[in-house]
């Protein structure tokens, strides 16, 4: 009997979240299970040392739907969610992070705006509406808008928020957009919506919830500094042809 086609693939890069992930992926997995549709999770434990593959393993023995790859050294957020889009098959493929800051169940909005003809959705905390809340840090707040200023100018224009890890993408753009993404750290969000911008896919952002989770391992002004200079490298590497697939 031929395998059915997921409905949505998630794709959670994961490193050393033994603590913060079994939470998330205990509501992950009763969303998807109430929307009685196919689904496949795809943990992508990016060199971890603690026991996060021991947990992911213990929820796939106790539900089908959850993949594990593990990643012998760890080379970055970004080089985990490409390994994880890379190997999705489902026909709208999301990925978010380990921590939960944003609630599964904001999917349904990005899925709207796909649903409504965008090629991509991306969460934003930037954009407020009445329904929703955004909890974080007066320092992380202010820093994120100095680097999202940054971007706009230099990268992709008319998006607030390129750094929130919630972003959904229907399979043709995945497919065209993962295999041509360079950078492995934080900075490759920016990456995938320049080259989405190149190839003419409709990108949609979208207001949700997103509360900031204890634990984070975003340093903020050491990132900040390192995602100023991936932009630089994805202009360079846009004059070299290497987003033209």
């Amino acid at each position: 009997m031929q395998k059915q086609v997921p409905r949505f693939s998630v794709i959670i890069p994961a490193f050393n979240e033994a603590r913060r992930l079994p939470v998330y992926l205990e509501k992950v997995l009763a969303y998807f299970d109430s929307l009685s549709v196919a689904y496949e999770v795809i943990v992508v434990d990016d060199g971890s040392t603690d026991g996060t593959s021991a947990i992911v393993q213990h929820f796939r023995e106790q539900n089908a739907n959850v993949r594990l790859i593990r990643l012998q050294q760890n080379h970055g957020k970004g080089h985990a969610v490409k390994t994880g889009m890379l190997e999705a098959s489902g026909q709208l493929r999301l990925f978010a992070d380990a921590d939960g800051a944003t609630p599964i169940a904001e999917l349904q909005r990005l899925v709207h705006e796909i649903e409504g003809g965008a090629d991509v959705a991306v969460a934003s905390r930037a954009l407020r509406t009445d329904t929703c809340t955004v909890q974080t840090r007066l320092s992380r707040k202010m820093i994120g808008s100095v680097y999202n200023f940054i971007v706009r100018m230099l990268a992709v224009g008319g998006i607030s928020d390129t750094q929130c890890g919630f972003k959904l993408f229907s399979a043709e753009p995945a497919t065209a957009v993962f295999p041509l993404q360079c950078i492995d750290g934080f900075g490759f969000d920016v990456e995938l919506l320049f080259i989405c911008r190149k190839k003419g896919y409709r990108i949609a952002e979208v207001p949700v919830n997103w509360a900031d989770v204890q634990g984070t391992k975003v340093k903020v002004l050491r990132d900040s500094v390192r995602m100023f200079g991936d932009v630089l490298k994805i202009r360079f590497n846009d004059l070299r042809g290497m987003y033209r697939g």
